[in-house]
């Protein structure tokens, strides 16, 4: 769903919730956090998505809710779609209408844990203090680790996928991170880290196809 905002009123179901969201939820917001969780084929390690328009008050605001959430690694996104009209995502629907948003990840493989939901909760606690939403002062991360890009790892086979890193592992570039094999054992690609930097996210399945994502590469900011 998250790939259809903002939606059309007469297009297919997912398009038309998309647009009730946006119109009943997006457009009537103040400021929005939008939250994920890691799907079944998801290993990923918590982060969250600051969005850099150009709008320097939108800007500041929203970079002071991404640290108010709390997560250690951020992803500093600036190639969204500018166009409100082809948003393509929940938190650059609200981005493009000038609503300061963000986007966090916490979850993995489908799994319930304790930890992330936590982090998830609390982020949006902590936000909610830092807007005045709630009483007290809200804490912020101090030193966060700044993704400036993500790089993708694509395989270049179909077969059984065997992973050789966690997710929130720190990797060189060249370094092999897994492989796959035929459906008879033979090894048929190495996956090898195209950048250094941290795993972002591995794929938590053995099934794999040509083309698929094998990982995630958050290349650290300078």
């Amino acid at each position: 769903m998250n790939r259809f905002y903002p939606g059309k009123i007469d297009g297919t179901q997912t398009e038309r919730a998309s647009y009730v969201i946006t119109k009943q939820v997006v457009e009537q917001c103040d400021h929005l956090i939008d939250l994920h969780g890691g799907d079944l084929d998801e290993s990923l390690r918590p982060y969250s998505y600051w969005t850099k328009t150009g709008n320097e008050k939108q800007d500041q605001i929203s970079r002071e809710m991404v640290l108010a959430f709390g997560l250690d690694h951020i992803i500093i996104s600036a190639d969204r779609p500018k166009d409100p009209q082809a948003s393509r995502y929940l938190e650059n629907t609200a981005t493009t209408r000038g609503k300061p948003s963000i986007t966090a990840e916490a979850g993995h493989a489908g799994t319930v844990e304790t930890d992330d939901l936590n982090a998830l909760v609390n982020g949006c606690l902590n936000v909610m203090r830092y807007l005045k939403m709630l009483p007290g002062a809200p804490s912020v991360i101090e030193h966060p680790v700044w993704i400036e890009k993500v790089v993708t790892l694509a395989s270049e086979q179909t077969g059984i996928f065997y992973p050789l890193v966690k997710r929130g592992t720190y990797v060189e570039q060249g370094m092999k991170i897994g492989y796959v094999t035929d459906y008879v054992g033979k090894i048929s690609f190495e996956a090898r880290a195209p950048v250094a930097g941290v795993a972002l996210y591995v794929c938590a399945v053995p099934s794999m196809t040509k083309g698929a994502t094998i990982a995630n590469i958050g290349v650290v900011a300078k």
